[in-house]
């Protein structure tokens, strides 16, 4: 190799060393790195979110909420280790089933894609929040929260709580259009009434079939919302697309929006008070630890 070339590759490894060490943590919180690619990827969904609302965005300022709440989520973590506090194995599962149960297997599967996240690293994510999670549950136990104190709240609510506009409903779900309206040509041909037929339809495991339940028309998009407000008690309907297949449902009985009673309420209040209370204490402990924290930002 001659003296010019042995220059040219000692220079390039330079850079590349140089490069690979110069990749700073966003931020270290009393030793703890916040990596750049957490950081970011935060700051995308916080972005994206933005876009979807339609709200404007200061991205300088938002960058600073953004670490702000990563430092902070730091922190807490920091007391529950402190306190002891564990998440096992199936505490995450469990969790994590719930999640695909309200977001579907797919759309679970695609957003860990979308945001290059890998399963481990979501569960690890995931087990952080259970803990910062039982943290505040520990400081605020629901108990702390009195009965005169929820009264009040009712009392002085400038606003009545209101029960939206319910449904009950049954739903079966096909994979395509074609086997949803085959599935109700076969039930008009038997002549068989369509909670015996979907009975059939979950005992030959031709189609998933839901019991009777009460939802908000207003949970679900599309099709599948204007047919919830539209079809009468009785009435069966479909096909209609939603987010993971082909749906046919049938209204058994509708509740109109109501005004509730403090009794009505009384959980949702609890609930309410809960949130705010633990809110206030973890917007509080994050300001106290900073006073005593050791934190270094690498954000411009």
């Amino acid at each position: 190799m001659n003296k010019r070339l042995s220059v040219l590759v000692l220079l390039a490894l330079v850079v590349v060393f140089n490069f690979g060490c110069s990749k700073k943590p966003a931020a270290v919180v009393n030793g703890e790195e916040i990596s750049m690619e957490d950081f970011q990827r935060q700051l995308n969904q916080r972005l994206e979110s933005h876009k979807i609302q339609g709200a404007s965005v200061q991205e300088k300022r938002l960058k600073e909420a953004v670490l702000q709440e990563l430092i902070g989520r730091k922190l807490l973590l920091q007391v529950a280790r402190e306190k002891n506090i564990t998440v096992t194995d199936d505490e995450i599962n469990k969790e994590i089933d719930s999640i695909k149960q309200l977001m579907g297997e797919k759309n679970f599967s695609d957003s860990l894609k979308k945001w290059n996240l890998s399963l481990d690293k979501y569960r690890s994510q995931l087990k952080e929040t259970l803990m910062i999670r039982k943290l505040l549950a520990k400081l605020v136990p629901d108990d702390s929260i009195k009965e005169e104190d929820m009264k009040k709240y009712f009392k002085n609510r400038p606003t009545p709580y209101m029960q939206p506009e319910q449904v009950m409903v049954k739903l079966v779900q096909t994979g395509t259009e074609e086997e949803a309206r085959a599935l109700l040509d076969e039930m008009k041909k038997d002549g068989i009434d369509f909670d015996k037929f979907t009975e059939k339809l979950k005992r030959e495991k031709r189609a998933v079939v839901s019991n009777y339940g009460w939802v908000q028309p207003g949970f679900f998009s599309g099709e599948i919302k204007d047919a919830l407000k539209e079809l009468k008690p009785g009435q069966v309907g479909g096909p209609y697309k939603g987010r993971d297949g082909y749906y046919i449902l049938k209204v058994k009985e509708r509740q109109p929006e109501k005004v509730l009673s403090y009794e009505e309420a009384r959980d949702q209040i609890k609930k309410e008070l809960i949130l705010q209370k633990r809110q206030a204490t973890m917007a509080h402990m994050i300001e106290e630890r900073k006073k005593k924290a050791k934190i270094e930002i690498n954000i411009n």
